[in-house]
């Protein structure tokens, strides 16, 4: 005890509680285990998760929604998608995004039925042959990583509405990582209040990474093990008075 109270102050998230998102996917998926209902639409070998930006006292939380909070590919298919990324990702609107839609619809995650329209994306982002997709299904939202034509994971964001931060503020609501090495890759998912214009993440191999901002939701992937090392990302916000940047811990 006395090695792990010494330890926990270098914890850069230190006293950090985990969000009310975090605490209702963490219910969630404990309540699908006791179910015995699946966790993911992902295949059954997917590597270990690595959650990031949390404390101690989040660890528990964590613990479970790391198992599903991000999406792992295929091999193979994760060396096409790393391939064809890009640190500026296109936009999917409209009819364009309804083949991903319906894949991520069809997922089941977000216990809600039936067809899905335009009007229920949220953020579609796409990095060469991976897209990044927020959804309403129900009255809450869906996160899906969808490559090619094919969904490869699917996971429950918040049960309603998400809150809506202040004024030119952000946060971050869910951030990982996942896989071993070269195929190692890291994910964001996060709030932005009005007047958010953009937002970029500085990683600290000097890679830039401009995120997708849409609907009061922020978000971006990218290969790579960032995702574990919370003090070395820096988030640039650019708003209304100009740009403030911070370390991803801080939000």
């Amino acid at each position: 005890m006395n090695d792990l109270e010494q330890l926990s102050v270098l914890d850069p998230a230190r006293g950090r509680e985990p969000t009310a998102g975090e605490w209702t996917r963490a219910n969630a998926v404990v309540d699908r285990i006791i179910d015995g209902r699946a966790l993911a639409t992902t295949t059954p070998t997917r590597r270990p998760a690595r959650r990031w930006v949390i404390g101690l006292a989040a660890a528990a939380a964590a613990a479970v929604v790391g198992a599903v909070a991000v999406p792992s590919l295929l091999p193979g298919t994760a060396d096409r998608a790393f391939a064809a990324w890009t640190p500026v990702p296109g936009s999917l609107t409209g009819e364009q995004v309804m083949p991903q839609a319906r894949q991520c619809a069809e997922s089941g995650v977000g216990g809600a039925s039936g067809p899905v329209s335009p009007s229920d994306v949220v953020l579609a982002e796409q990095r060469g042959l991976a897209t990044l997709l927020i959804q309403k299904r129900g009255a809450g939202l869906v996160e899906c990583m969808i490559v090619e034509d094919k969904s490869f994971a699917a996971m429950a964001l918040t049960e309603g509405a998400p809150p809506v931060p202040a004024k030119d503020t952000v946060k971050v609501e869910t951030s990982s990582s996942v896989g071993d090495g070269d195929d190692q890759y890291s994910n964001v998912v996060g709030l932005a209040g009005p007047s958010v214009t953009g937002i970029d993440l500085l990683l600290a191999d000097g890679r830039e990474i401009k995120t997708s901002v849409a609907g009061g939701l922020w978000a971006a992937w990218w290969p790579g093990p960032e995702g574990g090392e919370a003090d070395t990302i820096k988030v640039v916000v650019h708003n209304s008075t100009g740009t403030a940047t911070y370390r991803i811990g801080e939000l």
